[in-house]
């Protein structure tokens, strides 16, 4: 017992100073832009065109709320950044996850879920709903090392209106979502993921570490975990910016047996559906 409890406290103390960096402001230390200019984003993001991802949706019979979407993105995608803003991840999220409960329905008692990336949580909210919508019950493991319930400047809408919020803060609109499916925890994937020993993954959002390494790690911990029929989504594949998503995404697909759906958007940000032979 002594030397459980010397252990555990070791733990304790490496884990703060592991995450030390993460809970200490790490995206910004102070608000970048008053509320209009997060208005101004938020209008010019909402307005536009993704004609795969539209294409998509229609192929699935689903479609999330674009009302619901945009009130989520306000506040969880509408960032200040050079490149452009786009969430169309959250349509191709909702419709794969309902067109794939839809097709398994018969056979499923509840859905798992991984994902890794958690930022904001908005694509957890996403497929949060798509379960909700479905009327099924699950879990959604999430994996970020960005804190659950740290206060920090989020640099969004938020950080005017607010000042610093945790995660867990920032998403009380949706606490009813978030309460019946979503499971947060701060951690690298590389030392978290190794730790579930999850029987099954129905379907899974990779977006975290955007290297090939990376990758290749989280599916080797999901593979094993996935049946035939089931789901595996990739955000960021494109070849000039992230080159190692697409050589491990086009690996996973071909040697794994894992039919691709590629999915094109408008910033040349492009996703991958990837479905289990």
């Amino acid at each position: 017992m002594i030397y459980s409890s010397l252990l555990k406290n070791l733990l304790v103390k490496l884990d703060i100073i592991v995450y030390k960096k993460w809970n200490n402001q790490p995206l910004i230390s102070k608000p970048i832009a008053n509320k209009q200019k997060y208005y101004d984003l938020w209008k010019e993001a909402s307005l536009k065109n993704n004609p795969e991802v539209t294409e998509f949706e229609k192929n699935t019979g689903y479609k999330i709320e674009n009302e619901w979407l945009n009130n989520l993105a306000l506040r969880t995608q509408i960032v200040v950044k050079e490149s452009q803003l786009n969430y169309a991840h959250g349509k191709v999220l909702y419709s794969a996850l309902r067109e794939y409960i839809s097709k398994n329905i018969s056979k499923l008692q509840n859905v798992t879920i991984l994902e890794t990336g958690t930022a904001r949580g908005f694509s957890s909210l996403c497929m949060a709903k798509a379960m909700d919508d479905s009327d099924i019950s699950g879990s959604i493991l999430t994996f970020d090392v960005l804190p659950h319930k740290k206060k920090i400047f989020w640099n969004c809408i938020t950080d005017h209106t607010d000042g610093p919020l945790s995660r867990q803060e920032l998403l009380e609109p949706w606490d009813n979502l978030v309460g019946k499916y979503i499971i947060f925890h701060q951690g690298y994937s590389i030392i978290e993921l190794k730790k579930l020993g999850l029987k099954r993954i129905n379907f899974a959002f990779l977006d975290g570490a955007h290297t090939y390494k990376d990758v290749f790690f989280e599916f080797n911990i999901i593979k094993e975990s996935q049946k035939k029929g089931d789901v595996i989504v990739f955000d960021d594949y494109n070849e000039k910016l992230f080159p190692g998503i697409v050589k491990a995404v086009n690996e996973i697909c071909n040697k794994f047996g894992y039919q691709k759906n590629l999915i094109k958007s408008f910033d040349n940000r492009s996703y991958v559906v990837a479905k289990k032979n």
